[in-house]
């Protein structure tokens, strides 16, 4: 039976159910007493909780509480304060334990003897109740709903439309995240938006329209936009509890306060679970948005150009002008600076697959990139090829691709997804969105001819800036129109950076496309689009051999 649309004996569908039957907000609780965990657990049961009990005395009670408020993913506890000596007017293990749990709101029992330590700790416990314990233990009821309607959103009545959007969300590998406990994604959007009776919430389209297959891989996030009650929309990511955290954190370190004018997502709201975590963002001009996939496939060069512009040259500017030079730098250490262990992940034990005998892998002589990047760079670091006597590092938005670019119907252009934010090198962002509409191009051809012509013609430039149209440019118009669209990105990172040196742009579009076919999935819709990856990378390599080294 579909567990999205499992109906009642009425024949009602389970409304809010957000992905569940019946959810129960699962509560943790903690207390040296066994007599008293099981008077809680009799008591909230009937109130439409799980009760957790944490088992055990001292420290092996405190482990087993944290233990199990990750594996039920709690968002609620009740807490005893003094966990280790109930005569010890000083012990506050409990409150320690609360601030620990970091995703939980607990309510913490505490006695008339730790009134003293209370009162110089209460003003600072965020998510943290305090409940005297010679209150009744039914009193406490009023207190825990109320908690419950702050994180839960089947205890708040948070109505979600459409029912079905679940289902798709849980199509995406976020579903591996929530586990068994699928509501945390309801009441991530519930505290998100706190105030909201109702929710309507649409997927963010990032496909390209005329591929059936997303260019950038989302492994563990989706893009949605909420609409609450009758206010205006906003935008909605969800990912990984610790990738929603980092986006956090960056976003306040590099974003917010540090960019031109009114044109970047000013982030709301955030909130972060056990195993997965939202950010909320504004919209930026008006509501007519599309994927920077969708508009490049529906609109002319001019339209094209005017957006590339107005966000390199206006929105992300002042990066830019706040832009150092460095000295002898790897660029390959430059590029693992944003993408973290992307090589040790991703490309050390990479195996390159069987390619078939195709006329350009053999004019390529049978390269393979990733070899050629191991011995030339990544495990030759005396003498890695990528290092360059000057360039420059900036703030860089670190994922720049054609779906994390956003435009709306007066050409503004903006940007959302911030997790990999920060100093890199200055040509990152232009060579990300290049190399994205390089593999994104639509292509049925078995031989790869044509796309060869397209990698040489971006390739063979020897200085970075516009590249010049010729009688041997390629006339289907879907490659004239990305070798227009990549001279106007090179001309733009001219201008925007100086750096006229091509061949540190050529580094960074071999380090992107690797990185690219490294993640694409293995399994047969995919291969295609791997393949012309890797192709790619191999006539970066060769081009890369033949230019002069500074």
């Amino acid at each position: 039976m579909n567990r999205f649309r499992e109906r009642s004996e009425t024949g009602m569908t389970q409304g809010y159910q957000y992905g569940m039957l019946n959810p129960k907000p699962r509560v943790l609780i903690v207390d040296n007493d066994p007599r008293t965990r099981f008077v809680y657990q009799d008591l909230i049961f009937p109130w439409g909780f799980e009760p957790v009990l944490a088992l055990g005395e001292r420290d092996s009670l405190i482990r087993d509480a944290k233990e199990k408020a990750e594996q039920m993913c709690c968002c609620l506890a009740i807490i005893d304060i003094d966990l280790i000596n109930d005569y010890d007017e000083e012990d506050t293990s409990g409150l320690k334990l609360a601030k620990e749990l970091k995703p939980v709101h607990s309510i913490v029992l505490f006695g008339q003897s730790n009134q003293k330590v209370l009162n110089e700790i209460i003003g600072r416990s965020d998510n943290i109740t305090f409940v005297k314990k010679t209150d009744s233990p039914e009193n406490i009821r009023p207190i825990l709903e109320e908690e419950a309607r702050k994180v839960c959103a089947i205890k708040r009545g948070l109505h979600i439309t459409p029912p079905d959007i679940f289902e798709n969300i849980f199509q995406t590998e976020l579903s591996d995240l929530v586990g068994v406990y699928p509501d945390q994604i309801a009441d991530v959007l519930a505290q998100l938006f706190p105030n909201a009776h109702s929710l309507k919430i649409e997927k963010l389209e990032t496909k390209s329209v005329s591929s059936s297959i997303s260019s950038v891989p989302r492994p563990k996030s989706v893009i949605l936009m909420a609409y609450e009650d009758d206010y205006e929309p906003v935008i909605v990511k969800m990912a990984r509890a610790s990738k929603i955290s980092i986006e956090v954190e960056r976003y306040y370190e590099h974003i917010a306060k540090r960019l031109t004018g009114n044109f970047f997502a000013h982030m709301e709201r955030h909130a972060v679970l056990w195993g997965v975590g939202g950010a909320s963002y504004s919209y930026v001009g008006d509501f007519d948005v599309k994927t920077f996939s969708h508009y490049y496939e529906e609109q002319p060069i001019e339209n094209i150009e005017e957006c590339l512009k107005f966000f390199f040259m206006n929105t992300w500017s002042r990066h830019y002008g706040r832009a150092q030079e460095v000295e002898n730098a790897s660029l390959f250490e430059l590029y693992g600076k944003v993408w973290g262990d992307w090589y040790e992940k991703r490309v050390q034990n990479f195996v390159l697959p069987i390619m078939r005998p195709i006329s350009v892998y053999v004019s390529l002589k049978r390269l393979d990139p990733i070899e050629w990047l191991k011995q030339n760079v990544a495990e030759n670091p005396a003498r890695d090829a990528s290092r360059v006597a000057r360039t420059k590092v900036a703030v860089t938005h670190g994922d720049l691709h054609a779906e994390n670019l956003l435009i709306d119907s007066k050409k503004n252009a903006w940007v959302i997804d911030f997790e990999r934010t920060g100093v890199g090198h200055i040509l990152q962002d232009f060579v990300e969105l290049e190399s994205d509409l390089l593999n994104r191009l639509p292509y049925s051809g078995e031989s790869y001819d044509d796309l060869f012509d397209l990698w040489l013609n971006v390739t063979q430039p020897n200085e970075l800036g516009p590249i010049p149209l010729s009688d041997k440019t390629p006339g289907d118009p879907e490659i004239r129109k990305v070798i227009q669209t990549a001279s106007i990105l090179r001309t733009l990172a001219r201008e925007c950076t100086g750096i006229t040196d091509f061949r540190q742009y050529l580094w960074g579009l071999l380090f992107n496309t690797i990185f690219r076919a490294t993640i694409i999935s293995k399994d047969e819709p995919h291969k295609r689009s791997q393949t012309r990856a890797l192709l790619l990378a191999s006539a970066i390599c060769r081009r890369l051999e033949q230019m002069p080294v500074e």
